[in-house]
């Protein structure tokens, strides 16, 4: 009997071993779930939030700080994990809040420095990460330290980058040191009177480039993150790194581009940059931003690296030894895609897989479909897209990244050349503004069918509000049966499970018309996503074109708005040998397993 009892004492002992590993293997030591453990920029969705167009609190027609806190509940609610803020520091706003005259302040058209700590506690509490944007590359013209270096004034005489004439034209006018072009057009060189010198700008005059040589500038720089993560922000997205370094010597000229695509020597696209983008000096100050982050627990850097070659994207994560950036901002689906004839199946793939069979080895993905600076997604694709392509990046292996408003389908709004704010587009003049202007994709949050969308209790707006707001708005979308938000709540609720944290993918069927992604682990659920990339309805076999097995049937877990057929409605089971989709409509299925 003694042996019978050790025995039996025994197995219970290894059958609850077995249970505890298990629950480890699936928990984290805090209890959490292996992918709540992840670090939060892994985890969560980033919103991006354009602060002057999500909610005005004061009724200036203006949004600021006290706005979005007052939404906080709202992005809770929403599923997002990290709100990301465009700039809010003091600006005289040349480039809208980029030409930064206090990188430690708030601008008071947002709010004051208590505001802004009111929204950091009001997201946190909530469960919520707060990111900021961090613009290094330069200042305002306007900034103390640039004032004191115009004047030559110590420490701040090199602060910024100045140079000397490379001569007199026959009027006497001084002459760039060499031909290096503004993004904004013209030269990136400005003459100061007042120290007979030129200083470089790589976007606006208005926007001197700081001196990174100086080792006083990289070190103010770290100062600014320190200052900003004892406030307690989360991370940063850091803004234009690819242009933080120039050539040192500053009489080289670079080349023409060939093909450079315009005639006009004072385009931008005119000349090949090979001495202004992407110096390798960038990199170690880059180690030095990630080595302040890393002495806090928990925080994320993100760049921004746009328009270059993959190659030169995929150095910003660093290795092993060197970590950088957590990720580089993904701007392939921006880049690839800009319209709906760009729209197709073998695209969608193409893009996703240059991100992909790119990334080292060990690093995170991302996926950015818009922002504040490029055409909404409903505009760029077709409203019956929307759905689909919200899908497609919040059901992607790694970070999604939304735009404020792109989860109620906001579309671009038109803007007379009278109420034009964007200092791009008015520098273009009325008869080209609408090609250069941002102001379409940055009008107010539409909350409501209240004048104004819900977005200002005051009597006018920065920027018109889109006509749509009364049809289009978050009220009438919480409200109805199916809509644009309804299904990027569930998608933001359904990304947390394990076969989309750590599930493998596989793209069973591609073709012009159809794009498939599935997401699978062994012991969970398996989906599967099916795109109708066209403007016309499509009936496809699954099985006919699968480069994988698929079973004869699935479940509808969500689908696109603008499909209303009642062999559709989520729950119900659809075979995949005759599957139809209507134009640009999005199908998530759930695979069903033979018994």
């Amino acid at each position: 009997m003694a042996h019978k009892a050790a025995y039996g004492a025994l197995f219970v002992l290894l059958f609850l071993s077995v249970i505890f590993v298990t629950v480890i293997c699936l928990l984290g030591r805090d209890g959490t779930t292996q992918h709540e453990s992840f670090p939060f920029w892994q985890r969560t969705i980033v919103y991006q939030v354009y602060p002057r167009s999500l909610c005005d609190s004061a009724g200036d027609g203006t949004g600021d700080l006290r706005g979005i806190t007052s939404q906080a509940d709202y992005l809770r609610a929403l599923g997002v994990g990290t709100v990301w803020l465009s700039p809010v520091y003091p600006s005289p706003m040349a480039d809208f809040g980029y030409d930064i005259a206090d990188f430690v302040g708030i601008e008071p058209l947002f709010g004051t420095m208590a505001d802004f700590e009111e929204l950091r506690a009001a997201l946190h509490d909530r469960g919520l990460k707060l990111m900021m944007d961090f613009v290094p590359n330069h200042s305002s013209d306007e900034h103390e330290w640039f004032v004191k270096s115009k004047r030559k004034e110590e420490p701040y005489t090199d602060y910024y980058i100045w140079a000397e004439p490379k001569g007199f034209n026959e009027t006497g006018e001084p002459i760039p040191p060499n031909n290096w072009l503004s993004v904004f057009r013209g030269s990136a060189w400005t003459w100061v009177e007042e120290r007979q010198q030129f200083y470089y700008h790589q976007f606006l005059a208005k926007q001197p480039d700081l001196n990174y040589r100086n080792e006083r500038v990289r070190e103010e720089m770290k100062n600014v993150l320190r200052f900003w993560l004892e406030k307690g922000v989360d991370g940063f997205r850091v803004d234009a790194i690819t242009h933080l370094f120039e050539a040192e010597d500053l009489s080289l000229d670079e080349p023409v581009a060939s093909p450079s695509g315009t005639d006009d020597p004072l385009d931008y696209g005119y000349l090949n940059h090979t001495l202004t983008l992407n110096q390798p000096e960038t990199f170690s100050v880059v180690k030095e931003w990630r080595d302040v982050l890393d002495l806090y627990p928990d925080k994320a850097m993100i760049v921004e690296v746009f328009g270059e070659e993959i190659e030169e994207v995929m150095k910003y994560y660093g290795n092993d030894s060197v970590p950088l950036a957590d990720f580089p901002f993904n701007f392939l689906l921006i880049e690839h895609l800009r319209n709906r004839s760009d729209l197709t199946g073998f695209a969608l793939k193409d893009t996703i897989d240059m991100w992909l069979d790119n990334m080292p080895e060990g690093k995170w993905p991302n996926w950015v479909l818009g922002n504040h600076d490029y055409g909404r997604v409903g505009s760029r694709f077709g409203a019956d897209a929307v759905d689909a392509l919200n899908m497609l990046v919040l059901l992607l292996p790694g970070t999604p990244v939304t735009y404020n408003g792109e989860e109620i389908g906001m579309v671009n709004t038109f803007i007379s050349w009278e109420d034009t704010q964007d200092p791009q587009g008015c520098r273009y003049g009325p008869e080209h503004y609408q090609e250069f202007s941002r102001d379409p994709e940055r009008t107010p949050m539409q909350w409501d069918h209240s004048p104004f969308a819900g977005f200002t209790q005051g009597n006018s707006t920065w920027l018109p509000v889109n006509e749509n707001y009364k049809e289009v708005n978050v009220q009438a979308q919480l409200q109805a049966e199916e809509s644009h938000l309804k299904i990027y709540k569930e998608l933001a609720a359904l990304r947390k499970e394990e076969s989309f944290t750590r599930g493998h993918v596989a793209y069973p069927v591609v073709t012009f018309e159809i794009f498939s992604v599935m997401r699978y682990l062994e012991g969970y659920e398996s989906y599967l996503l099916v795109i109708n990339t066209s403007e016309g309805e499509v009936e496809v076999d699954l099985h006919h074109h699968s480069n994988v097995e698929l079973p004869p049937s699935a479940v509808v877990i969500l689908r696109s708005v603008t499909d209303t057929s009642n062999s559709t409605v989520p729950g119900s089971v659809v075979k995949l040998s005759e599957l139809i989709l209507v134009p640009g409509e999005g199908l998530l299925l759930n695979l069903i397993e033979e018994e």
